[in-house]
């Protein structure tokens, strides 16, 4: 953390504001009337931040504005800088009308919520009583977005090749992938199938995150001509598709924890054994409060103890 003391860029939020909704719009009129300000003040606070920095941020001709190289750079800092101004500010007027200490975000892609309920909820009410949570459903991209951005303080997700630099990881567990088909499928007479099984078989995945490209990746690298026929949003419209005999479902483990139909089987898929590795996140460059930190150390802790036992 860095000094109070420590000198700030003579930068306010609103000029910071100003130049995110300039990069937006790309229109000093438009801009200047969603601020509510006059034009002469949108381009004085602009040239004050080129200014402060050192360089133009916009480029403007008669016939369009466009950013600089220095604008593309910074707009992404200044846009999660705004976004963690705005949940400390939500965050200190709650304190103020309702008394507390404030909010975690924390974001869940959907299969992992089988680690996080009903535990997790319950240790941090009887640890932080005053403290709001909410948790956030996002796809794994999204996640990583949110996480960038300041949107949410910490997510369990997936790693892969996406999982920028700017982020803590803290493992968790490796999930495995596994293949879901009828109880009267052939496949189902062993628990343990070989991916090259499932080459005649007409394949449903889901068709955001991560997964797919998982899936897409490991059978371009062993040469199967896997038959991606489905590609769905809802696990139930996943499993729908397998109990009308129309395709086979490949996903991780970790999606199945609350299969109950007894028509339906899970098989581990090997020849090559396939994991996702699942990870708690956070950004290295954190600015939340005391609080959500050790609020952040007490669900790592829980969730490592729950995933060794």
């Amino acid at each position: 953390m860095a000094e109070p003391w420590r000198r700030l860029p003579a930068l306010s939020l609103k000029q910071i504001q100003y130049f995110v909704t300039l990069a937006s719009l790309r229109h000093f009129t438009d801009t200047a009337n969603q601020l509510a300000i006059s034009q002469p003040a949108l381009s004085s606070a602009i040239r004050h931040i080129e200014t402060v920095l050192g360089g133009k941020v916009v480029h403007r001709t008669a016939q369009a504005l466009t950013l600089t190289e220095l604008g593309i750079a910074i707009l992404p800092h200044a846009e999660r800088l705004l976004n963690i101004a705005h949940s400390a500010f939500d965050d200190i007027q709650r304190i103020v009308v309702e008394g507390g200490d404030g909010t975690v975000k924390i974001g869940l892609v959907p299969s992992v919520s089988s680690l996080i309920f009903p535990a997790i909820p319950e240790l941090i009410a009887e640890q932080f009583p005053t403290l709001r949570v909410e948790f956030h459903d996002r796809t794994n991209d999204g996640l990583l977005t949110g996480l960038e951005s300041g949107a949410l303080d910490f997510g369990i997700g997936a790693l892969d090749s996406s999982v920028p630099g700017s982020l803590e990881i803290y493992p968790l567990l490796e999930d495995e992938f596994v293949a879901i088909t009828r109880k009267d499928d052939p496949l189902a007479e062993s628990q343990h199938i070989p991916w090259r099984m499932l080459v005649a078989h007409h394949i449903a995945l889901f068709s955001k995150g991560n997964i797919s490209r998982m899936v897409a990746s490991m059978a371009e690298t062993h040469r199967l001509p896997l038959k991606a026929y489905y590609h769905v949003d809802f696990l139930e419209t996943l499993y729908g598709l397998v109990r009308s005999k129309l395709a086979v479902a490949i996903l991780p483990r970790l999606y199945t924890t609350t299969l109950c139909d007894p028509e339906l089987v899970v098989l581990t898929l090997q020849q090559p054994q396939m994991n996702r590795s699942i990870a708690l996140m956070r950004a290295a460059q954190s600015s939340s409060t005391p609080l959500v930190d050790e609020c952040f150390k007490l669900v790592l802790a829980r969730l490592r103890d729950g995933v060794t036992k």
